[in-house]
C-alpha cells in the first residue's frame, strides 16, 4: 500500500475532528482577490501524540512569473497592468522617464532613452510631434516674413 502524504493525513484527521487549523495570511498585494502566500499551521493528535504541521501554499508573481515564498520577496506593482512583481524584477525593470516599475509585457523602447512604460512612450511621442509641428510652423512663419520683407 502506498504511503499517505501529509495532506492526506491532514484531511483524514480533519474528518475525525483531531486536527485544529489556523490560517496565517501574509501581507502583500492581492492577486485576483486571494493572498499571494497563504500559510496553514495546524496541530495533529495521532497515536504518536501532538504534532505541529505547517503547510504553505506558494504563488507566482503574476507579472514576472517568479515563485514567491514570503512577503519579503514581493517587489512592486506594474504601473500599467497593476500586477505584482518579485523584488528583483521590480528593481531591474524601471521606466527611464518616470522611474516606476513596469513588467516585461508592458515595456516599450525609445531610441536614445531606453526602456520606458507605455504611458511615458505615448507622452514622449506626443511631445515629439508637437515639437516637430512647432518647428515646421516656425519655419513657415520665418519664410513668410522673409518673403514679405523682400517685396
Amino acid at each position: 500500500m502506498a504511503e499517505k502524504s501529509i495532506l492526506d493525513e491532514l484531511q483524514e484527521l480533519s474528518k475525525k475532528g483531531l486536527f485544529s487549523k489556523r490560517v496565517v495570511i501574509l501581507k502583500g498585494p492581492l492577486q485576483n482577490g486571494s493572498p499571494v502566500v497563504e500559510k496553514s499551521e495546524g496541530s495533529i493528535i495521532d497515536e504518536e501524540g501532538l504534532k505541529e504541521v505547517t503547510v504553505s501554499d506558494l504563488s507566482y508573481a503574476p507579472a514576472c512569473h517568479h515563485l514567491i515564498h514570503t512577503e519579503a520577496e514581493l517587489g512592486a506593482v506594474c504601473v500599467i497592468c497593476g500586477q505584482a512583481m518579485c523584488r528583483a524584477c521590480s528593481v531591474n525593470n524601471i521606466c527611464q522617464i518616470c522611474g516606476r516599475a513596469v513588467c516585461k509585457q508592458d515595456q516599450k523602447s525609445i531610441e536614445d532613452v531606453g526602456m520606458v512604460c507605455g504611458l511615458c512612450k505615448k507622452d514622449w511621442i506626443k511631445k515629439k510631434a508637437i515639437s516637430l509641428f512647432l518647428t515646421l510652423g516656425g519655419l513657415g512663419i520665418l519664410v513668410y516674413l522673409v518673403l514679405r520683407f523682400l517685396q
